[in-house]
C-alpha cells in the first residue's frame, strides 16, 4: 500500500509539473514573439488558482522581475469596476440604471436627453469615443473632460447601436462621486477592493510611490524604449492592480455572495447590445464586459490598454476557467495569449 501512496504521489507531481511546465512554453514562446517584457499571469480553475506568477521584467533598467505582487496598469478591465459600483449605488437606493444623464449633468444638451445610465454603461449613448479636452499630460477634472464634448453631435442615435466610448466611463466616475460623496476611487476601494480583500489595487495616479508598480515599455525603431508617462487618469482605465488581487476579485465573480445581490452579479454578464451588424454574430456587451463565444464555449471578457500596458481578463464562465494577463509592453497581444492558453487547458480536461 505503502509503494502505490508513493508512486501515485510521484504521478501527480509529474503531472502537476507538466502542466506549469506547458503553460511556461506558451507563454514565454508568445513573448519572445510578441517582444513582451514582462507579463503577469492568474489562471483559476474552478475557483482555484492553479498559476499565479510573472515572467520577464517589471523594470528592465534595475532588472527587477515580473511577480505575483507586481503593480500593473488594467487599461480598460478596469471598466468591470466602475459598471459593478454603479450596481453597488443602485442597490443603496441612489440611482436607477433607467436614470437618465440629466439628472447628473443638468447643463447638458438636449442631444443627451435621452442618454440614460445604462447606455453609458454599455456603449450605446451614441456619444464620441472621448472627450476633446483629454490630454494624457495633463491632470484635470473628470467634469471638464465630459464638458468639453457638450458641443459635440451624437454619432448615432441613442440605443440604435454599439460604439465604444471611454467618455461614457468618465461620466460613470462622475456619477460616482456625485452620489457617494467621495472620489470615485475611495469609493471603488471601500465598496469593491477592501471586501474583496484586494490590498494592492488602486488608481493609476501616476505621482504617487507605488510599491512593486511596473515601468511600461514600448519599441521605438526595433529598440525598447520606456513609453511615453500617463499623467492623467483615465476612469475609463484607471486601475492598476496584481495578479494576486485580480485571483481575489474573481473568486468575488464566481462566488456572487457580497458587494453585490448575485443577480445584479448577473445583470453585468447579460448581453446589451450586439458589438457588430453582422447577424450572425455572437459577440456581445453587456454591463463593462464584452459577451462571447470561443469554440462553443461562453466567454465574458475584457482588454485593456494604456501607453506601455496591455491586459486582458476572460471568464468561461459554464467551464470554471478563468485566465487573467497583465503586460507592462505596448505592443503586447495578451488576448492572443489568453486563447492559446485556453485551448491548452481545456485539452487537458
Amino acid at each position: 500500500m505503502k509503494s502505490k501512496m508513493i508512486v501515485l504521489f510521484l504521478l501527480v507531481r509529474v503531472l502537476v509539473y507538466a502542466q506549469t511546465d506547458s503553460t511556461d512554453l506558451i507563454v514565454q514562446k508568445m513573448m519572445k514573439e510578441q517582444k513582451i517584457t514582462g507579463l503577469s499571469l492568474a489562471v483559476i480553475k474552478n475557483g482555484k488558482a492553479v498559476v499565479n506568477k510573472g515572467y520577464g521584467l517589471a523594470n528592465v533598467e534595475h532588472n527587477v522581475p515580473v511577480t505575483e505582487k507586481t503593480v500593473i496598469r488594467l487599461g480598460s478591465v478596469s471598466k468591470q469596476f466602475f459598471a459593478t459600483a454603479i450596481l453597488k449605488l443602485m442597490e443603496e437606493g441612489k440611482l436607477s440604471i433607467e436614470d437618465h444623464v440629466h439628472k447628473f449633468f443638468p447643463d447638458a444638451p438636449e442631444t443627451w436627453k435621452p442618454i440614460q445610465v445604462k447606455h453609458l454603461m454599455s456603449h450605446t449613448s451614441g456619444l464620441k469615443r472621448e472627450g476633446p479636452a483629454y490630454n494624457n499630460s495633463i491632470i484635470q477634472p473628470d467634469l471638464v473632460i465630459i464638458k468639453s464634448a457638450y458641443s459635440l453631435p451624437l454619432d448615432f442615435k441613442t440605443g440604435e447601436k454599439y460604439q465604444y466610448c471611454n467618455l461614457a466611463y468618465f461620466m460613470l466616475a462622475e456619477i460616482i462621486t456625485q452620489l457617494s460623496g467621495m472620489p470615485w476611487q475611495d469609493y471603488i476601494r471601500e465598496k469593491l477592493f477592501i471586501p474583496a480583500g484586494m490590498k494592492n489595487s488602486g488608481m493609476t495616479d501616476f505621482y504617487p510611490i507605488i510599491p512593486n508598480r511596473a515601468s511600461g515599455y514600448m519599441h521605438k525603431n526595433g529598440a525598447l524604449v520606456n513609453a511615453d508617462a500617463m499623467y492623467a487618469v483615465r476612469p475609463s482605465g484607471g486601475f492598476l492592480s496584481t495578479s494576486t488581487d485580480m485571483i481575489l476579485w474573481d473568486k468575488v465573480l464566481t462566488e456572487k455572495n457580497i458587494i453585490l445581490k448575485k443577480e445584479n452579479w448577473e445583470l453585468l454578464w447579460q448581453p446589451f447590445i450586439k458589438t457588430s451588424g453582422n447577424s450572425a454574430s455572437k459577440e456581445y456587451y453587456g454591463f463593462g464586459w464584452a459577451i462571447n463565444e470561443l469554440n462553443g464555449r461562453k466567454v465574458v471578457e475584457h482588454g485593456g490598454s494604456n501607453i506601455g500596458f496591455r491586459s486582458f481578463y476572460a471568464r468561461f464562465v459554464n467551464d470554471g476557467l478563468s485566465i487573467i494577463i497583465m503586460t507592462n509592453t505596448d505592443e503586447a497581444n495578451p488576448a492572443a495569449i489568453v486563447r492559446a492558453l485556453s485551448e491548452y487547458y481545456f485539452r487537458k480536461k
